[in-house]
């Protein structure tokens, strides 16, 4: 009869080497996922966060820095020009922890986060951040002035366009330097920061500014703006310091409250124009102190002699530089381009009142009925210089750049 055959001695001596030496390697593996996990899963560990990324704008370059994250191998630069809207994840993997950026465009906006990789897993990317790199292409394609009067051309007639909105082709938009094209006039007179983005100020406007802007091309942009003026009440408070018969310096703490209270809803503001436009150059301007320094002061219409005092024109000054600094707080803390103080410098001596009435660059009482809305708003000369503050502040934006998080 037939029998199974059995394994040599030395066949079972094999066989117990082979599973000698597998349990020992089983159990070094068993060792090393259960007792080392940090050692085994190094490669295979999903990166951190980058974090406290900054950067600084150069001519069609930009340079970036950034914290390191955790269990990162490497990091991948993730690029967005907000004048083309062009997003891309750049293929180089970044070993240190920054990075110079060439062959950028001229005077563009870009926004850029970082994302750690280890291997081929991608972590989650840093917060961004906005650069604009130095310089200026040549010409913007669009150009939008938004806000109130001072953005209108109020004072300065010819009016025309939308009834009750006093828009001037003499206006400072009008007026800018070399690339700065022919404005769309947004701007009207009256508006508060309520029409920019809640309420369309009259029947015969299509939205709300910023539903006008976000309605029209964007892109290479530049904006401008005025307001606040309207929210603090200056307009009406000029009229009864200039028409009671008493002071109106019991007014001021009340208007100050109010100034202070108006810098988080220009943050919102300018926050929500950045939003509309990414790409855009946006600047913010202020408002000139309106009445000389009364000690110099000689005003020549004979209501605002009689009604303003020089406790009156110290206040209003005192409460018009407050609006401008809250003005230049907001645009800072928005993140948007301001020339506040160069409006301020440039009607510095020629603000109404001044002496030399030829000097004088902002009205005093303008006229009766239909015609006083022009009290108190530059002329001519005065939107004139109102362009120069916002040619200077476009140049320091084109030589210095700007970022912003």
């Amino acid at each position: 009869m037939r029998q199974a055959s059995s394994v040599p001695t030395s066949g079972k001596k094999l066989t117990m080497l082979v599973w000698s030496v597998s349990a020992f390697f089983l159990t070094i593996l068993c060792f090393t996922f259960f007792f080392l996990p940090g050692k085994a899963l190094a490669d295979t560990a999903a990166p951190g966060q980058p974090t406290s990324i900054n950067g600084a704008p150069g001519s069609q370059l930009v340079s970036l820095t950034w914290g390191a994250a955790t269990a990162a191998t490497g990091y991948l630069v993730n690029e967005t020009d907000l004048v083309s809207g062009q997003a891309t994840q750049l293929t180089t993997v970044i070993t240190a922890t920054s990075t110079t950026l060439t062959g950028l465009q001229v005077g563009h906006w870009y926004r850029f986060s970082i994302t750690a990789v280890n291997g081929a897993i991608q972590g989650p990317a840093s917060s961004p951040i906005e650069i604009r790199t130095t310089g200026f292409s040549g010409s913007y394609d669009n150009y939008y002035a938004l806000g109130d009067s001072y953005s209108a051309g109020d004072g300065a007639p010819p009016y025309n366009g939308v009834s009750g909105c006093y828009r001037s082709t003499k206006v400072y938009s009008y007026l800018l330097g070399n690339g700065a094209p022919t404005p769309t006039l947004i701007a009207c007179s009256g508006a508060v920061t309520a029409n920019i983005d809640q309420t369309v100020q009259n029947s015969g406007l299509p939205g709300t500014q910023l539903g006008q802007l976000l309605s029209s091309p964007r892109g290479n942009t530049l904006i401008t703006l005025t307001i606040g003026g309207n929210d603090i009440g200056f307009s009406s408070e000029l009229t009864r310091c200039i028409t009671s018969f008493t002071s109106c310096k019991s007014d001021q703490s009340a208007i100050a409250q109010k100034i202070t209270d108006l810098q988080s809803r220009l943050v919102q503001v300018y926050g929500e124009l950045r939003a509309a436009a990414p790409g855009a150059d946006i600047i913010i301007l202020g408002y000139p102190l309106l009445v000389a320094n009364p000690s110099i002061a000689d005003c020549h219409n004979v209501l605002v002699y009689a009604g303003l005092g020089a406790g009156e024109m110290t206040m209003i000054r005192t409460l018009a530089t407050q609006l401008d600094n809250v003005i230049i707080a907001a645009a800072n803390q928005a993140g948007v381009s301001n020339a506040s103080q160069q409006v301020i410098q440039a009607f510095a001596g020629h603000e109404a009142c001044t002496k030399d009435q030829s000097q004088e660059w902002i009205n005093e009482i303008a006229g009766l009925n239909d015609a006083l809305h022009d009290s108190f708003h530059p002329n001519s000369t005065g939107y004139q210089a109102m362009a120069s503050a916002v040619d200077s502040a476009r140049n320091s934006l084109y030589q210095s750049g700007m970022v912003r998080n």
